[in-house]
This record gives C-alpha cells, sequence and structure tokens, in this order.
C-alpha cells in the first residue's frame, strides 16, 4: 500500500521552494500536485481545486480561500497565516500527517470533524461557525481567538489552551477538557451547561 503512495506522488508535478506572490488562482485545479516549501502570498483561491494535492512545509499568507475543494488534499506542517478562509471542509482532507497551523486569520464556517489535529495552533484566529465534531485537538493552542459560534461535540480538549480566547461555548459533559487552560472571565462561560446561578 505505501508503495502505491509513493507511486502516486511521483506521477504528481512538484514544485518545490517557490514563491507566488499576488496571484489569482480563482477557479484553478491542483489536483495531483505537490507544493514542497512554496510560499503563498496575498494569493486569491475562490472555488479553487485542491483535490490530491500535497502541500508540505508551505506558508499560506494574506490569502483568501473560499470554497476550495480539498478532497484527498495533504495539509502537512502548513501555515496559514493572515488568510481568509470560507467554507473550507477540512475534514475531507488525507488524514495522515494532517498538521495545518493557522495564525491571526478567519476561519468562518469551516468543518474540523473526525480529525486528530494535537498541537495545532489556532493563535488570535476568528473561529467562526465551524464544527469539531469528534475532533481530537489535544494541546491545540486557542489563545486569544474568538470562537464566536463554533460548535465542539465529543472534542478531545486535554491540555488545551483557551487564555484570553472568547466567545466560546463548550459543553463540559459532551466534551473533554482535562488539564485545559483558561483565563478569567470567559472561562466562565463553561458553567452554562449546568442549571445553575452565579451571583
Amino acid at each position: 500500500m505505501k508503495d502505491k503512495i509513493a507511486n502516486s506522488f511521483e506521477k504528481m508535478k512538484t514544485n518545490e521552494a517557490k514563491e507566488y506572490l499576488g496571484e489569482n488562482f480563482s477557479e484553478r485545479a491542483f489536483s495531483n500536485h505537490v507544493f514542497s516549501a512554496c510560499v503563498f502570498e496575498r494569493c486569491m483561491f475562490q472555488d479553487s481545486d485542491f483535490q490530491k494535492s500535497l502541500f508540505s512545509e508551505c506558508t499560506f499568507r494574506s490569502c483568501n480561500l473560499h470554497l476550495v475543494k480539498m478532497d484527498g488534499c495533504r495539509f502537512q506542517d502548513v501555515l496559514f497565516e493572515e488568510c481568509k478562509i470560507v467554507g473550507g471542509e477540512f475534514f475531507k482532507c488525507e488524514r495522515r500527517f494532517f498538521s495545518p497551523h493557522f495564525r491571526s486569520s478567519l476561519l468562518m464556517g469551516c468543518n474540523f470533524s473526525d480529525l486528530k489535529m494535537q498541537r495545532t495552533s489556532f493563535f488570535g484566529c476568528k473561529v467562526h461557525e465551524c464544527h469539531f465534531n469528534n475532533t481530537s485537538l489535544v494541546q491545540a493552542d486557542f489563545r486569544e481567538a474568538d470562537l464566536k459560534g463554533s460548535l465542539f461535540h465529543h472534542v478531545d480538549l486535554s491540555k488545551a489552551d483557551f487564555r484570553r480566547a472568547t466567545n466560546y461555548s463548550i459543553d463540559l459533559s459532551a466534551n473533554t477538557l482535562t488539564n485545559g487552560h483558561f483565563s478569567l472571565p470567559e472561562c466562565l462561560s463553561l458553567l452554562s451547561s449546568f442549571d445553575i446561578q452565579i451571583s
């Protein structure tokens, strides 16, 4: 099986250590492409097709990724910095070696269900109306993130860091938060799932 996967990547078009500045890749197909150590800066990816492509040690900086098709795409050690990502169906990505990181980005309506995302960073991001269902987020970094409208269900958030994060709503009875890090006063929202009054 490993040999078949290796051979399939050998047949893919490879791009190494390239920089793409201010390019419009809207509706472009990147299927069966390999990008290694590449930088995309101020690029537009509107309805682009990333299906079965591989991004390894790449950086997307100030890019717009809107409704990008991600079926079978591999994001391995990829950083999204100051990007806008709308409708990202990350749950359709290749799950082996899945290791994206997000910094100071807007993630709107993205789905991270059923993924293992240990130590993933969402530092300073706006994570709005995103779905985390059966997701492993052990030691994830949500510091200074705005989590307005995002849903967490059956998520392992052990040792996750939510210090200075805002607008999160996490049901303690439906998620695991062992040894998590939180700050006042936002952490009081964790009690909202209980029928109690705080005065």
